[in-house]
């Protein structure tokens, strides 16, 4: 049941951490921004602090919730995820737990349609995120058919607190060593002293740090349900289609929570 090991763990903070997956038989073959499924069985101790549960699971049942993958598909090595920890859920409390060479399920079969299939080579990417909805577009700017065409990229990652932005080295990085990419943070709770974006993503579009134009942009919204239902209406007002396989457009919307 339990079909791949742990490999690596890092904590960003006690609510937040990246997992690194390996499964037995493989990293499988995937598209950037797809997702899978992980578990664990009803057996697997919380983590300490963790809340009461309302009622146990069985010990043998197998818990499964699905995780965007954050790793590029070039990588071979493992699957990574980017995972918030929730007191009284019933699966990451418990992956919470999990250590370098514990067992986990992983999914064989990846899907998911949120991903740059369909969007033309000379359109800019606006990728707009909160919290763990930023794991989709790791993925994405990781993998190097992202950056074959003549575009600008823009990642947005809005959060509660300035310590929760993880990958914040890697994609500073980022912006200093290519052309056309740009990444915004944005913190909402920052104490005093912090000197970095202060709201909600949503400011971005008010104080005119981000101009959009629906004939040359494509945006992805993945994260907080209520800060893509706010977008969703605005950018469709503003000239976006929001995108489905049966009606290509310009907006792409991922609500997985």
């Amino acid at each position: 049941m339990l079909n791949s090991t742990v490999v690596e763990r890092i904590d960003i903070t006690r609510e937040l951490m990246v997992l690194r997956v390996k499964p037995d038989a493989g990293v499988p073959a995937f598209i950037p921004g797809q997702y899978v499924a992980l578990g664990l069985t009803g057996d697997v101790p919380r983590y300490e602090g963790a809340a009461p549960e309302a009622e146990a699971p069985a010990p043998d049942k197998l818990i499964k919730r699905a995780y965007s993958i954050g790793s590029t598909p070039e990588e071979r090595d493992y699957l990574e995820f980017y995972i918030a920890i929730v007191p009284t859920g019933v699966l990451t409390s418990r992956l919470a737990s999990v250590k370098v060479g514990d067992r986990v399920f992983c999914q064989p079969k990846v899907t998911g349609t949120f991903t740059l299939e369909g969007v033309p080579q000379d359109k800019n990417l606006i990728l707009v995120s909160t919290g763990t909805g930023l794991a989709p577009f790791m993925s994405m700017i990781r993998t190097s058919s992202t950056w074959e065409a003549e575009r600008s990229i823009t990642v947005i990652h809005g959060v509660r607190y300035p310590e929760d932005f993880a990958y914040a080295q890697e994609l500073r990085h980022l912006e200093s060593s290519r052309r056309g990419f740009r990444y915004l943070p944005i913190a909402s709770r920052a104490a005093e002293g912090w000197d970095g974006r202060r709201g909600r993503v949503q400011a971005l579009l008010d104080d005119g740090t981000l101009t959009l134009n629906p004939t040359n942009d494509h945006i992805f919204l993945c994260g907080n349900p209520a800060m893509i239902e706010e977008l969703e209406a605005r950018l469709v007002q503003g000239g976006f289609a929001l995108h489905s396989k049966k009606s290509p457009g310009n907006l792409h919307v991922e609500k997985y929570w």
